[in-house]
């Protein structure tokens, strides 16, 4: 059921960079329809198991008043600096082709898909009215789990400090944000699919209208040319992010392990996609890397940080089948990623340092990463040239080693 509802409701935002919205005052709501959403709130909260401590306020704009805010969000509140940082990330690593737009990418695909938010700068959460230009009397099951989802957002907030969000520790480092906000979207997640299964329990038919609804609004086929690493990326908080919530709720049996986490908060990408990990105490292992700085005159460093497992997974997917590449990426330990681009022109190169679990992670990477890049196991270390660009491998030390520039830029073997 989760799948489905994840695919028609992609996305229901609570995080978008610097969400802040103008505290228009909400449309004039029917008694009926009031009378719905105070009865979605009680169950809200009874579900969360947390109470409104101050009343939030509602909104339904249209989808159209949506793109245009996010359009001006992105337009104002993201420096064109830090979107350009973000493309040499996602570019870097195969996530996206080169040339490809990320901030239109971005527009397109949460213009199409978006539905709903919450916006903690101004305690409102939003719902988009999911068919036709209006909220009707009555929402309909697919706008009622929106709101749920969005209700769940507005009691952390309130409970928690949503502004957890905005540490610049967080906004260093693409791996940490993800994995806190894989509690949060996981936590929403868990709420809106305990009440989406209590609902159909109750009236059956609504499986069927949630088939119809998503499929009448075209919200079940994501726009053409979105780069799959992108959706990959965006669906991670909702998909992984709700397994994290559920083992840490059946854990404890309560609620209480996962309000606790807001406070200590998952650090990697690796403990959402192993809560056991989280559980065990186990964050990634500090990893240190050469300094190439010498070789790179006239380049700047754009990120200093660790990459993380769902990353490094991401990765190799452009090399290997995406089965090998999360078996692979499942041994992962801790890494230190470097990027950097050239001043004059624009080109990257990184370098990955990876530390494993396990000796034996160590060697199943360096046979089959070896075999996709190398067309052989790596044994010491490895070099080959595609396009112009050259990627080294090497093992030392137990650890594996990546290295990528422009053919010409670092030596065969970059060691410093």
């Amino acid at each position: 059921m989760y799948k489905l509802i994840c695919t028609i409701i992609i996305l229901a935002l609570f995080t978008m960079p610097a969400f802040a919205q103008e505290a228009t005052p909400p449309a004039e709501l029917s008694p009926e329809l009031d009378a719905q959403l105070n009865n979605l709130v009680a169950v809200t909260e009874v579900l969360r198991r947390l109470d409104t401590l101050t009343p939030v306020t509602r909104r339904f704009p249209t989808r159209e008043e949506t793109i245009a805010y996010l359009t001006n969000v992105y337009n104002t509140d993201v420096p064109p600096e830090e979107w350009a940082r973000q493309q040499a990330f996602y570019t870097a690593l195969g996530i996206i082709p080169p040339g490809v737009d990320l901030r239109e990418t971005y527009l397109e695909l949460l213009g199409s898909q978006v539905g709903g938010f919450y916006d903690p700068d101004v305690e409102t959460m939003n719902v988009l009215p999911f068919l036709g230009d209006g909220i009707a009397d009555e929402l309909s099951i697919t706008e009622q789990i929106i709101f749920v989802h969005e209700y769940t957002h507005a009691l952390q907030d309130q409970h928690f400090g949503l502004d957890m969000l905005d540490d610049p520790a967080l906004a260093a480092s693409p791996d940490a944000y993800l994995a806190a906000l894989a509690l949060v979207e996981g936590d929403a997640a868990v709420t809106m699919n305990l009440y989406s299964e209590a609902a159909v329990l109750q009236n059956p038919s609504y499986a069927f209208e949630l088939l119809f609804e998503g499929a009448l609004s075209g919200s079940l086929i994501l726009p053409p040319g979105i780069p799959d690493g992108l959706e990959q990326e965006l669906i991670f908080p909702y998909d992984s992010g709700m397994g994290f919530v559920a083992e840490l709720y059946n854990e404890a049996g309560s609620w209480d392990l996962v309000n606790e986490a807001y406070t200590d908060l998952p650090t990697t990408t690796e403990q959402i996609l192993h809560p056991e990990k989280y559980l065990a105490g186990e964050g990634g292992q500090p990893v240190d890397a050469w300094d190439l700085s010498a070789q790179l005159d006239g380049w700047t460093l754009l990120y200093d940080t660790t990459l993380g497992e769902f990353y490094l997974r991401q990765y190799l997917r452009g090399i290997m089948s995406s089965s090998l590449a999360g078996q692979v990426a499942a041994g992962w330990g801790g890494d230190r990623f470097q990027l950097w681009q050239n001043d004059d022109t624009g080109e990257l190169a990184w370098s990955l340092f990876i530390a494993w679990d396990t000796p034996e992670d160590e060697a199943e990477f360096a046979e089959l990463f070896g075999e996709a890049l190398f067309a052989s196991p790596i044994q010491g270390s490895a070099s080959v040239d595609n396009g112009g660009i050259t990627t080294f491998a090497s093992r030392i030390d137990g650890k594996s080693v990546i290295v990528q520039s422009p053919t010409g830029v670092l030596e065969a073997s970059p060691v410093p």
